[in-house]
């Protein structure tokens, strides 16, 4: 084996060890969301931080391991959860982001769990399931639009075109849906951007309001 692969062998059990401790374990296991996304993406004015729920994490207190690498902080939500602002539960390990409050940074104002966030998330349209899977590395896929191999059926159904959603972004506690394009050369443009605001992330039940004012009611695929 090669230098450089045993300096990236090592780099890798040390950030696994370091995660492990830490944020503590649960029965004596790490948790399967130990590793978090990059946050290499974070958008421009984005000020939410970012990191891994430890353990001690219940309904008024959040611990967190900043991904910039910090020693773990500890967050009041109380208000925020009685205020609504929670978005999912966090567990230990699950990648988790937050509005801290301006007036003393200790406070948490909102919180989405990005671990829970992730996953496939449908609404039915006249008996047809549509929707999108949110994937890690800020990837949407669409589903449910191989429905329609041409133009004339959904019109023929009256079904209006429906969002092809390709990346995810969160920016100052929204949600950020884009849909691009890939040319002929492999050059992706984003031709659209929706934003959403978060009024309920459950396990099974996601509830999106968007800029224009539609609300959309997703659950849980069962794929």
């Amino acid at each position: 084996m090669s230098n450089n692969r045993h300096i990236a062998l090592f780099a890798a059990i040390a950030t696994a060890v370091l995660l492990t401790v830490a944020c503590g374990t649960k029965g004596g296991k790490t948790s399967k969301n130990s590793k978090a996304d990059s946050t290499g993406q974070q958008l421009p004015g984005d000020s939410m931080v970012y990191g891994l729920a430890c353990d001690g994490c219940n309904d008024t207190i959040l611990v967190l391991l900043p991904l910039t690498g910090e020693d773990p902080d500890t967050f009041d939500i109380l208000d925020a959860t009685t205020a609504g602002s929670v978005f999912g539960r966090p567990a230990i390990g699950d990648n988790v982001a937050i509005i801290t409050n301006g007036e003393d940074r200790r406070v948490a104002d909102l919180v989405v769990d990005i671990e829970q966030l992730k996953g496939e998330w449908c609404y039915q349209l006249k008996t047809l399931e549509f929707g999108m899977e949110i994937k890690s590395e800020h990837i949407v896929r669409p589903i449910g639009m191989s429905q329609f191999r041409n133009s004339e059926k959904r019109d023929s159904m009256n079904i209006p075109p429906q969002k092809r959603y390709r990346e995810w972004n969160l920016l100052n506690g929204r949600l950020l849906l884009s849909e691009t394009r890939r040319d002929t050369a492999g050059v992706t443009t984003t031709t659209n951007v929706d934003t959403a605001q978060f009024v309920l992330l459950q396990p099974d039940s996601l509830i999106l309001r968007f800029n224009d004012g539609t609300e959309r009611n997703y659950y849980r695929g069962k794929r």
